[in-house]
């Protein structure tokens, strides 16, 4: 008998869907990059390996039908026709996120009571003792009502090491996705010159050592009520990446509370043999090969008063690329223009994408550039 099959959208970052697209084709899954994400068909087990190798998607959707729609009742009736009970269990809580766009519907929160209503008539009413929260999310554009399940649960960037934080810390699949698109692939050495809770550090570590990122935590189709426990079993096998390699992965910090959060991140991970760890200032770093990528999340600058104190630390950076790593591939966030005159070195702008709120450039020198 054949096995069902998932109409699924894997949501990304904006300019990261080529990244996702290949990832997804390297586990054998056809994949089409599209505005906002990457769509496939996948076998409940290439639902699974989606969810946890992506290193770049935010999570995946699995699209359960869609229809023109005008009115609520209209709303309503086609929402009792869908197979709400592949994919959620009587008495289990849901919630409804809502987007609307050129439609006659238009209230959010009576199209979420909507969808309530009608799981309630095909499933019962939520237990108030339900341990977990299935998401469904509804889109309404041109009156095309398109309804989908997330199979993801908590955003993908949560891995489940990040125990320790610092300030201002960069998500995980953007630092996955900034070091792919600086080709990254786990053969080059790598430094990160500003390591903060060792996020550059540690996705450059699971790149290396093949490990899945999402091996470490709990995702939202585990809860539905066809789940395969014995074909996730054999998708965790897959997971667990190479033996240990030499050490080509050095994290650096001036702040020694940085260094221990970045170092507890990486015991969590299970990959805190592959990076070494050195407390000291940017300025006296010594590239330890002829050849890498430099990579560096600084201070943005975006309080009053942030600049001018900034600058003679992105002077200290320019000052390295040009010395030290001349003949590296850099790779650097930007958030004040004005910044690019302390660096002094020829970059291109490789991806602009929003970072905590902050709109902010990856800036690249390639190895070839001086």
């Amino acid at each position: 008998m054949a096995q069902p099959r998932f109409d699924c959208f894997a949501v990304t970052p904006p300019g990261a869907e080529g990244l996702c697209a290949t990832e997804l084709k390297a586990l054998g899954i056809e994949a089409k990059a599209q505005a906002g994400g990457v769509a496939f068909e996948a076998i409940a087990r290439e639902l699974y390996r989606a969810n946890l190798w992506s290193r770049v998607a935010s999570r995946v959707l699995v699209r359960l039908g869609e229809f023109k729609c005008r009115d609520f009742p209209t709303l309503y009736k086609q929402l009792l026709k869908l197979p709400w009970g592949r994919f959620i269990s009587p008495g289990q809580a849901c919630g409804v996120r809502v987007s609307c766009q050129t439609s006659r519907l238009t209230h959010s929160g009576r199209i979420s009571e909507t969808v309530i209503a009608a799981l309630e008539k095909t499933l019962g009413e939520a237990s108030a003792a339900s341990a977990t929260e299935q998401l469904i999310f509804i889109r309404i554009e041109n009156d095309l009502c398109m309804v989908s399940i997330d199979s993801s649960g908590e955003l993908l960037h949560r891995r489940g090491y990040r125990k320790a934080m610092v300030a201002a810390p960069l998500r995980e699949n953007l630092a996955a996705a900034i070091l792919l698109k600086l080709g990254y692939d786990g053969s080059q050495v790598l430094v990160d010159a500003m390591t903060g809770s060792g996020t550059f550090a540690i996705e450059a570590a699971l790149i290396a050592a093949g490990t899945a990122p999402g091996r470490l935590r709990k995702f939202s189709f585990m809860d539905w009520p066809r789940y395969r426990p014995n074909v996730w079993a054999l998708c965790l096998q897959e997971s667990q990446g190479q033996a240990d390699a030499a050490v080509a992965i050095l994290a650096l910090d001036s702040d020694p509370l940085a260094i221990a959060a970045a170092r507890k991140n990486a015991v969590a991970a299970a990959v805190d043999t592959r990076i070494q760890f050195e407390e000291g200032p940017m300025e006296e770093l010594q590239a330890p090969a002829a050849t890498g990528i430099l990579v560096m999340n600084p201070p943005y600058g975006e309080r009053l008063g942030d600049v001018e104190r900034l600058r003679p630390m992105y002077a200290d950076f320019g000052k390295l690329c040009r010395g030290a790593f001349r003949g590296w591939t850099i790779g650097w966030i930007l958030a004040q223009r004005k910044f690019e005159s302390e660096v002094r070195i020829g970059c291109r702008r490789l991806w602009s994408f929003s970072n905590g709120g902050i709109k902010v450039d990856i800036r690249k020198r390639s190895g070839q550039e001086k």
